[in-house]
């Protein structure tokens, strides 16, 4: 919802008392950016083509075809400039579809837009496409290094999860300017460091299993009008519009805002989203199943606390709790193995006394 409404989500966690670090540290993305510049701008894209050639060849500058999607020119607000990106890159990808002689060989930075749930959204991946063929392929920078051919898996998977929306976006704008999506490739072309050095190397990453999951994932996503439908329709988060609370005042207001809107919080939630922290301590303070994972959460549905789930466990459904007759059965079966297994240790659960006397 907080998405869907344009809101920044970071700045309003912050807001609330719970600020995030997003993102790489200043250091790896100033690292990252330096490498990119080299492969690109400093090298006059030289050093990038020359790294793709296991995959692909392009031909070298001055024969290279770039269209910089950056360079629109000088536009009177940041909305205009995105628009004017927009067009260009549709532009240049109409171009090389149709396989016009003049089309770019690479697109560097473009945008994408693409609809998730109802909205709209722009995508600027660092990525870079371009056709070889009745090919179009997808190139995307990091400056994580590849060692001996083999890139750390954790980065690697995450680096996939990235492009693979990149991927999906791509699609849909070759779909929406007429032409066949299958014409991208389904993998993407990671280029990043060779063993802790400075000259770059090239490693296929396949998308398709990847893009197809999260493709399913995305659809099932609710419309932001059906979410906007479900809430107060007197919620808001602009909750001092005349600038008149002090910081206290004002993050008590936005949290009894924000507290409004049904949280989906489990564990795994500090990961990936920016209210993580403010959603696990709402989760402490209503005591809420969910604050211990995500199968507490699903298999204790319609038990609202863990002391409840505790009651229930000790002496079963009370009135008007008929439904939660077999969540109370699991929960006392758990909870007399786990007496029978302390009973059978003694010192099971007492902590022992504290040490008397000098050291021995």
């Amino acid at each position: 919802m907080i998405d869907s409404a344009g809101v920044a989500a970071h700045e309003l966690a912050a807001s609330l008392g719970h600020p995030t670090l997003r993102g790489q540290s200043p250091f790896a993305i100033e690292g990252g950016n330096r490498f990119e510049d080299r492969l690109k701008h400093r090298s006059g894209y030289e050093l990038l083509v020359e790294a793709l050639v296991p995959y692909v060849e392009l031909p070298k500058p001055p024969d290279l075809l770039v269209e910089d999607v950056n360079r629109v020119g000088r536009l009177k607000d940041p909305q205009s400039w995105m628009d004017a990106r927009v067009l260009k890159t549709d532009a240049a990808l109409t171009k090389i579809a149709r396989g016009d002689s003049d089309a770019p060989h690479i697109v560097d930075h473009p945008v994408l837009r693409f609809e998730v749930a109802g909205a709209s959204v722009n995508l600027e991946p660092d990525a870079l496409a371009f056709r070889i063929g009745d090919r179009l392929e997808l190139v995307e920078i990091k400056a994580y290094p590849i060692i001996d051919g083999q890139a750390d898996p954790v980065k690697v998977s995450a680096t996939a999860g990235q492009t693979a929306v990149y991927h999906m976006a791509l699609r849909e704008t070759l779909e929406r300017l007429g032409f066949d999506p299958e014409l991208l490739v389904w993998s993407v072309i990671l280029v990043a460091p060779r063993n802790f050095g400075r000259q770059p190397v090239a490693h296929r990453v396949p998308l398709k299993k990847k893009s197809m999951s999260l493709g399913r994932v995305l659809r099932s996503v609710p419309k932001t009008a059906d979410v906007l439908e479900k809430l107060p329709p007197d919620l808001t988060f602009d909750v001092d519009p005349g600038n008149n609370l002090d910081e206290d005042a004002l993050r008590t207001a936005l949290s009894a805002a924000v507290s409004r809107v049904e949280a989906l919080y489990v564990p795994n939630c500090v990961q990936n989203c920016d209210m993580a922290k403010f959603c696990r301590a709402e989760a402490w303070a209503k005591d809420d199943p969910a604050r211990l994972g995500r199968d507490a959460r699903d298999n204790l549905a319609g038990v609202h606390t863990l002391t409840d789930a505790l009651r229930l466990a000790e002496w079963g459904p009370g009135v008007g709790e008929a439904e939660l007759a077999d969540v109370a059965e699991a929960l006392s079966d758990t909870y007399s193995a786990i007496k029978r297994a302390r009973a059978l240790v003694p010192t099971a659960g007492v902590t022992p006394p504290a040490p008397t006397g000098g050291a021995q």
